[in-house]
């Protein structure tokens, strides 16, 4: 199953520390979300922020912590209850496995 394997993240286990890419599980997806494979990402002033422990929601996170919250890729899983809220449904606002997205 998807999500039981393994991908790559950029990651810091520390404030201030190295970032390292790394092995890491991927995420369930939610039953009422998606998970997008993500081909490329961009690194801003707040992911700097959050590295150097400037940022409250990051610390309460806690560490290790994979930065990155501007990306595009691929949706490749769909939730369960996104699914059957889109089945039968023909207009355009609806998301397919296959979608490519930005956020």
């Amino acid at each position: 199953h998807h999500s039981k394997m393994m991908m790559n993240a950029a990651v810091y286990h520390e404030f201030g520390g190295p970032l390292t890419v790394q092995k890491v599980p991927r995420p369930r997806c939610p039953a009422d979300g998606v998970i997008v494979q993500v081909r490329a990402t961009g690194v801003c002033r707040s992911d700097w922020h959050g590295w150097k422990g400037h940022d409250d929601d990051i610390r309460r996170h806690g560490l290790p912590f994979v930065p990155g919250h501007e990306f595009s890729g691929v949706i490749v899983e769909l939730g369960k209850d996104l699914q059957q809220q889109q089945h039968g449904k023909t207009d355009s606002n609806i998301l397919h496995a296959g979608d490519r997205v930005v956020v």
